[in-house]
């Protein structure tokens, strides 16, 4: 059951090798020296939409609107590294899907969008799948870091199946976010 309030949010969760891939990128990320917070590997996903904190009512109708969730699932190629809101000026790192394979994720999140229109937080920025792999602290040593990832700007991961998609509640604290499954809706 919702707790209320819950900070949640719609994804698509990332599994199988590609997550070893990711890691040892991070690994090469905290090398750099740059004042980075790494994301957990049990927390690598693919965001579809941030809610940001809903109440138990609203959870309950986001539960309900997502099990009309109707598009297909997709095989994803992970490819490429960079920054938010640019690999000079990074704020969040993330490793990004194919060029060739964004049109597969897109209007999955696409249809979350619209499904839950007028439910939690608004976002007018284009929608850009990414796994967010660190969060950027400081200046610290952000031209290695910024070398780093456009030297890595077209680094492959793996390949990552895509097959439900997962409302997540998400709680803080001091170590980090933990995340929990709320619902699970599959793909077609």
């Amino acid at each position: 059951m919702c707790q209320t309030p819950l900070r949640a949010f719609v994804a698509l969760e990332v599994s199988g090798q590609v997550l070893d891939a990711l890691v040892g990128f991070q690994g090469a990320l905290a090398s750099t020296g740059a004042d980075i917070k790494l994301v957990e590997r049990e927390n690598f996903h693919l965001n579809l939409k941030f809610l940001g904190e809903i109440s138990e009512k609203q959870g309950t109708e986001v539960k309900e609107r997502l099990k009309a969730l109707s598009v297909p699932g997709a095989v994803v190629d992970l490819n490429g590294a960079g920054a938010f809101p640019s690999s000079s000026k990074p704020r969040v790192v993330w490793a990004g899907v194919s060029q060739k394979h964004e049109a597969l994720v897109v209007p999955i999140a696409q249809e979350v969008i619209r499904l839950l229109e007028g439910i939690g937080e608004q976002d007018d920025r284009p929608y850009r799948p990414h796994i967010t792999l660190a969060r950027v602290h400081s200046t610290q040593n952000l031209r290695a870091l910024g070398n780093l990832l456009r030297e890595n700007s077209d680094r492959g991961f793996g390949q990552v199946s895509l097959s439900e998609v997962k409302l997540k509640s998400s709680q803080l604290t001091p170590a980090g976010p933990v995340y929990k499954d709320v619902g699970v809706y599959p793909l077609r």
